[in-house]
């Protein structure tokens, strides 16, 4: 458990994509069941159900962090740059919301190269600065 929480070392794409796709499910179905119960809810439905799906990232947020960065150190890449795209997808996302409804296509383009880029390309291949290869 905690090399799940850890920000060192190096992941391969199978262990990046078991530790994202269930924190991805789990999330969703977190903000489904409070999108669910506030229909029950119509004067503070929408601003609880903020509250929770945010409360619900920020304790998905450490792991799923963790396993981009260690999947970008076996990249060769600074986990940083998992945080850049994190960043842009939920910037875009939230831009659509405030802005322009079409910017959610760039944080969905952002999205879809960062599942590409950690989920499919394979890391360098033998040790590199952030450690020994991880197994595939």
């Amino acid at each position: 458990m905690g090399n799940l929480l850890s920000f060192k070392g190096r992941i391969g794409r199978h262990a990046y994509l078991l530790v994202t796709v269930p924190l991805a499910f789990i999330y969703l179905v977190w903000v489904a069941w409070w999108l669910f119960a506030a229909t029950n809810l119509p004067d503070e439905g929408p601003a609880r159900v903020f509250r929770m799906s945010a409360i619900g990232w920020f304790i998905c947020a450490w792991p799923y962090l963790a396993a981009g960065f260690k999947r970008c150190h076996d990249r060769g890449k600074s986990g940083l740059w998992y945080v850049g795209w994190t960043a842009g997808c939920l910037a875009f996302w939230a831009a659509a919301i405030f802005v322009q409804s079409w910017l959610v296509w760039l944080g969905h383009l952002i999205a879809l190269w960062t599942l590409i880029e950690m989920g499919f390309i394979r890391g360098v291949p033998g040790p590199n600065r952030f450690g020994p290869p991880a197994d595939e």
